[in-house]
């Protein structure tokens, strides 16, 4: 009995030709759907935010934020710890004289790469410090993380479902090798 004989059952090498097949396709089409969904957009921009007078009043949170090139960074107090400004160590931004309340912002534009260490004058000599890195790609905030790349939702359901035609797949294999799948013969016994 030939294996694609269209009258009879399926023989164990033709599912599984047709099974290693149908899963290379899926796989396949589930890496072009995750790489599609993590395309960047060139480009600078966006903006990253930062509390003034975060955890007990005398920090910034983050203390070290990440931007690309072209990036806005948005401080905002808390009005916790009493009156803060935004100095910049080596002159390039000053929010002006220390002020007291939640109501209040200061926001810069950095254009290029670097490191740009700051600090609020009043509460500078209790660690009250931060640092901005502007570099391509940016975006990412805090201590130094990354956060990797963002999977689109349509990506992620589509690997769950390749996952699981995967999966049933080696169990349907799995009960073939193990108990055959040429029916025709035990028919004829």
């Amino acid at each position: 009995m030939s294996e694609t004989d269209a009258d009879g059952p399926v023989s164990r090498r033709g599912f599984l030709r047709t099974a290693a097949g149908a899963a290379a396709v899926a796989g396949a089409s589930g890496t072009a759907a995750a790489q599609e969904g993590n395309s960047s957009s060139g480009g600078g921009g966006g903006t990253t935010t930062v509390e003034v007078g975060a955890g007990s009043g005398t920090s910034f949170g983050p203390e070290e934020a990440t931007v690309a090139p072209g990036g806005t960074v948005v401080w905002e107090w808390t009005g916790e710890g009493g009156a803060h400004n935004v100095v910049a160590d080596d002159g390039a931004f000053d929010s002006g004289s220390p002020e007291e309340g939640s109501d209040i912002t200061f926001e810069h534009t950095f254009e290029e790469t670097g490191e740009f260490a700051y600090h609020c004058a009043p509460h500078e000599a209790v660690g009250m410090v931060g640092t901005i890195v502007v570099q391509e790609g940016g975006a990412s905030s805090g201590g130094g993380e990354s956060s990797g790349p963002a999977v689109p939702n349509s990506a992620k359901t589509l690997g769950v479902a390749t996952m699981s035609f995967m999966l049933s797949t080696l169990g349907l294999a799995y009960v073939f090798m193990k108990y055959g799948g040429d029916y025709d013969n035990a028919l004829e016994e």
